[in-house]
């Protein structure tokens, strides 16, 4: 070893004098690091040097105390097997930042002086050719010895490191075992290895406890934001989880409950502990919780571990109302619960409407929403039911525009078995039913049948709703919100609209201004958009710019917030990787539209003249890319081609690249 070092020392001797480099007794890490040094001017004699940087030594400390946590049982392990031999055990980051030693005080006061210790920093470019900075760039062990150090100074040492790297196969430090090359062994670099192999381990485990207890926290969520009760058992029948919900509903503290046994919760063991035995689920049945006679309808069914075999049970389950049956939740689909502070808007109108929207949530009479088309009605209304005391009931919403005269009644009230010509066998529930317990969302009623608004009328007057073919009332316990863009006082005199309804219905009334009404609103509900916007694109979120939100505010959007949430969708589209919206993308905006802000955006085109344009915009903004201009457009790329060729015939100055398609006529 010696003779071999006086071999490299005089290489190194050479090189640095300003010889061409000898390869011959050199590894290809240490020539190849030699090179870099030489390239990076490190001066090899005089490497730079400086006072450790406390502060900074405490923050990196600090942003990487889980790593320093989980090396340094390690390092002292390590340190157990060299400990008066001459060596220290390092650790540094994966910028060769040094930031933790272990040795014998000897050791670790020679090496302070070329600062191989906390704060020193060991990258190539700042102390040369050396095993934890020539680790960090070969991404692999290394071992330097004496002279193949480029720096003078550092000759007296041998370092062996390694790299170590995360789960996800990021580098997150280096550990090395640094001493006197004259003490040097063969199996310094192999413990260092196997010592960083235990590290890398714990590093996994680590990252899978970290998920298993994201994973417990998550479903805990879940559990707790359930409407319905839930509760699980073992295959011996003891309980293991029970939602708050559940806890409620049998009035027990869930913490007192779990790895107690079933029958100490409820008359709910028989059926549960009955699957357990014999392997039959059941759905949706009616039980009796308690002594009192307390009524829940519950499902349950098995649970089963990888293997297939039966480790418990889990029962799901509600309260019963005495006068009705509930009907199965698949009857419905719960739309995402929504609050006040959801709906987007600050200036004074829109306050007011939120502090409106507060009061009919704490109230439980009749809402009457009124607003044009696209305002927003249909967010009120779920604000109102999911603020309210019923936003564990369904909310079920129903277009009365939409639903055939003849089909109306039928939809709203149910039918039986056999009621008329095509009816569904078993009979068929109505919306009333459905959202019983809940809130029953009646939009455009202003175009509701003067015959069904008789029925309407009795139904919110007593409560009762009665099935087409039906001679028995059934009882119903929901809240009605009714909306409409018409002026329904307009209505009732024309006739279309009984007035009796009307004051049932306007009981509590909610105004909705339209978008020219609270410009002020338009740049944060631009903004919220474009965030939903391309969260459901599944693209990089957009920024909008000052200039386009101030254009924005100058048009009078007659489509309301409908269409600027349309017009934002169109310019996500048409930006493609820009990071940014501007007046380019819309097409809504117009240079006069600051001095007549309520004007029309502009005159009336031709559709094929106002795709041509979109296609040439398109084209010219991507500087001729196809492929990305036609995905802007949201049409193929062979479709983008055909229509080029069609355009490009008539217009050659739009569509420049035409001339370079297959095919194309001379």
């Amino acid at each position: 070893m010696p003779s071999d070092n006086l071999v490299v020392q005089n290489a190194w001797q050479q090189y640095t004098g300003g010889a061409s480099l000898d390869v011959r007794h050199l590894s290809v890490e240490v020539a190849s690091s030699w090179q870099r040094c030489h390239n990076l001017s490190v001066d090899p004699l005089n490497p730079e040097c400086g006072c450790i940087d406390q502060a900074r030594l405490k923050e990196r400390l600090f942003q990487r105390q889980r790593l320093v946590k989980i090396v340094r049982p390690v390092m002292e392990r390590l340190y157990n097997f060299v400990k008066h031999t001459g060596f220290q055990v390092v650790l540094s980051d994966e910028t060769g930042f040094l930031l933790d030693v272990i040795g014998d005080p000897d050791v670790t006061s020679r090496t302070r002086q070329v600062e191989l210790c906390p704060g020193g920093n060991w990258s190539e470019a700042a102390r040369g050719t050396n095993a934890i900075g020539t680790a960090i760039f070969e991404r692999k062990p290394v071992q330097v010895f004496a002279a193949e150090h480029y720096c003078q100074p550092n000759h007296f040492l041998v370092c062996s490191a390694s790299p170590i790297f995360d789960a996800d196969g990021q580098m997150v430090g280096v550990l090395d075992l640094s001493g006197d090359y004259h003490y040097s062994n063969v199996h310094t670099l192999g413990m260092v290895v196997a010592a960083v192999g235990a590290i890398e381990n714990q590093l996994c485990l680590q990252r899978a406890t970290e998920k298993l207890y994201n994973a417990y926290r998550y479903s805990n969520i879940l559990l707790e934001s359930m409407s319905d009760g839930m509760v699980s058992v073992d295959n011996r029948g003891v309980v293991t989880e029970i939602n708050s919900k559940g806890a409620s509903i049998f009035g027990v503290d869930p913490k007192l409950v779990r790895g107690r046994h079933i029958t100490q919760l409820t008359t709910l063991h028989v059926p549960l502990l009955q699957i357990l035995q014999d392997g039959v689920q059941y759905e949706d049945k009616e039980l009796v919780c308690n002594q009192a006679g307390k009524k829940i309808r519950s499902s349950a069914s098995l649970l089963r571990d990888e293997s297939g075999t039966v480790i418990g049970a889990v029962a799901t389950f509600r309260e019963v109302s005495s006068k009705w049956k509930p009907l199965p939740r698949q009857c419905y689909l719960a739309p995402p619960r929504l609050s006040v502070d959801d709906i987007v808007g600050n200036g004074a109108s829109m306050t007011e409407l939120k502090a409106r929207t507060r009061m009919a949530a704490a109230s439980s009479s009749t809402v009457l929403i009124e607003g044009e088309s696209g305002t927003g009605k249909e967010l009120v209304a779920q604000a109102i039911h999911y603020n309210s005391q019923r936003c564990n009931g369904p909310f079920v919403a129903v277009n009365c525009a939409a639903l055939p005269e003849t089909l109306v009644e039928s939809e709203l009230f149910g039918y039986e078995d056999g009621s008329f010509t095509g009816a569904k066998k078993g009979g068929h529930a109505g919306k009333f039913e459905t959202a019983n317990g809940g809130t029953l969302f009646l939009d455009e009623i202003g175009d509701m049948p003067l015959c069904a608004q008789m029925k309407l009328l009795r139904v919110i007057q007593e409560r009762k709703v009665t099935r087409i073919g039906a001679t028995d009332d059934r009882d119903i316990d929901i809240r009605i919100i009714a909306a409409t863009l018409k002026d329904l006082k307009q209505e009732v005199k024309a006739g279309r609209f009984r007035q009796d309804l009307y004051y049932r219905l306007n009981v509590l009334n909610l105004r909705i201004p339209p978008l020219r009404e609270r410009l002020e609103d338009i740049p944060a509900l631009a903004q919220s958009l474009a965030l939903k916007i391309a969260a459901k694109m599944k693209v990089d979120a957009k920024g909008i710019d000052e200039g386009l939100l101030e254009k924005l505010k100058s048009y009078s959007w007659p489509g309301n917030v409908r269409e600027l949430e349309n017009a934002i969708e169109r310019a996500i589209n048409l930006a493609g990787d820009d990071p940014l919206l501007r007046a380019e993308y819309f097409e809504l905006v117009s240079p006069d539209s600051e001095s007549n802000p309520c004007s029309p955006i502009a005159p009336l085109r031709p559709l094929d003249e106002v795709e041509q344009a979109m296609i040439a915009k398109a084209i010219t903004f991507h500087k001729g890319n196809i492929q990305r201009a036609a995905a802007s457009l949201g049409i193929s790329r062979n479709t983008l081609y055909r229509k080029i060729k069609e355009y490009g015939a008539a217009d050659a100055v739009a569509f420049p690249c035409a001339s370079e398609l297959p095919g194309r006529p001379n």
